[in-house]
């Protein structure tokens, strides 16, 4: 009990929150430079460490980190304030940094010793992957663990991983639980990302080759995490355990989503207005004087406006309701994922029309419109996000009908 003692006083909490709006004034600042580097972002395959270190001096790391970690515990809707806002400038890098918020607020699901461990450096990052490794063995005081994980987002800049890992059941099918595993227990595949958009977040695959030891507190079982009964309840001063992660978690996705449509949007209309277009044959008229594009721009932003404000919206709401001891209605649960679809469809569709709309030349990769445009499009295709799903979600509990699907 002395040696726990002196790891939670090791670690000291920051002496002051700073108000949200100093946080996004932060991620502003950063932006030009942000902006300077997507290119070679996309063609690292990574987010650079130049632009990590930016994030992490900005402290923009700690927004929903443990407050006994040095962190400032704020709640998804400000998350998704944090995703728009990066993800506006680079889409990968709104990818990982907003995932990097994310993960650093699973962290206090986990039983206390777990959190200690993670955080022996208030300003690690993690990486997480959710596809399950079937190589599991189920041995005293933990698992052993081996496979390949795919999809773990930003990788390069993690010191922890939460990996998923399949569990064998002699009574039953397998359970999945999560697995947190220092960095150096694994080995990055660095040839693993070769994608059409999110270039850049370094989504690479893991291995592990040689099976590793995870200890029981280390160890969280999925289905603990989808009731909400997390170990992290019983840690005394963790308010961010109360945050329902199949509600809450996928606004991490989202946000970032609204934000690289609103990234085209701003690169549009950016161009527009000194852009010439040949109306006929050797008349050339600016774009910005015609009525198509002044439209263009109006409907994509207040469509954009719609998806954010709802998304931001229902948030509040519900993270006020936790605030306060309470517990969310299942209607505020299903509400919450419909407008996560709802803002991540609209914000792949307001992208592509952006595209389309912008000629010949935004085909250039130079051209921040087609980047925004490829990765808006990618990222939408996550299955959290699906448009189609989250509706019926909706649709079928205001039938009265009990709803199936992750809320």
């Amino acid at each position: 009990m002395q040696q726990e003692a002196t790891r939670v006083v090791a670690v000291q909490p920051l002496a002051t929150r700073p108000d949200f709006s100093d946080i996004i004034a932060r991620i502003r600042k950063l932006a030009p430079e942000i902006d300077a580097r997507a290119l070679s972002t996309e063609k690292a395959k990574r987010v650079p460490a130049e632009t990590m270190e930016a994030l992490r001096d900005a402290n923009v790391f700690r927004t929903m980190q443990p407050k006994r970690f040095g962190g400032y515990e704020y709640g998804p809707a400000e998350l998704a304030q944090i995703g728009f806002e990066l993800g506006r400038t680079c889409g990968s890098t709104g990818w990982c940094g907003t995932l990097a918020v994310c993960f650093g607020w699973m962290t206090a699901f986990f039983p206390l010793e777990a959190q200690q461990e993670v955080w022996d450096n208030a300003d690690n990052l993690l990486a997480v992957s959710y596809t399950p490794s079937p190589t599991v063995e189920v041995v005293d005081g933990g698992l052993r663990v081996s496979g390949s994980w795919p999809w773990a987002s930003s990788v390069d800049s993690a010191a922890w991983l939460i990996l998923a890992a399949l569990i064998p059941n002699r009574e039953g099918p397998p359970a999945i639980a999560w697995c947190l595993v220092p960095i150096g227990d694994v080995t990055i595949d660095h040839e693993s990302w070769n994608v059409s958009g999110l270039r850049g977040t370094g989504s690479k695959t893991v291995h592990i080759t040689e099976p590793v030891f995870v200890p029981q507190h280390r160890v969280l079982p999925l289905s603990v995490v989808f009731s909400g009964q997390v170990p992290g309840l019983a840690v005394p001063d963790n308010a961010q355990a109360r945050f329902g992660y199949p509600t809450f978690g996928p606004t991490a996705l989202v946000a970032p989503i609204v934000g690289m449509a609103q990234g085209a949007l701003d690169a549009f209309t950016e161009n527009a207005r000194d852009a010439k277009r040949m109306t006929r044959p050797g008349v050339f008229e600016k774009v910005a004087d015609q009525p198509m594009t002044q439209s263009l721009i109006g409907r994509c932003a207040a469509r954009l406006d719609a998806a954010r404000t709802l998304m931001v919206t229902s948030l509040t709401e519900g993270q006020e309701v936790v605030r306060r001891g309470g517990t969310l209605e299942i209607e505020q649960r299903v509400r919450i994922r419909r407008n996560h679809g709802f803002a991540g469809r609209t914000a792949a569709e307001v992208a592509s029309d952006i595209f389309t709309k912008s000629g010949a030349s935004a085909a250039d990769e130079k051209n921040r419109v087609q980047r925004f445009w490829r990765d808006a499009t990618v990222a939408a295709q996550h299955a959290s996000l699906d448009w189609d799903a989250l509706s019926a979600l909706y649709g079928t509990q205001q039938l009265g009908l009990q709803p199936q699907g992750v809320f």
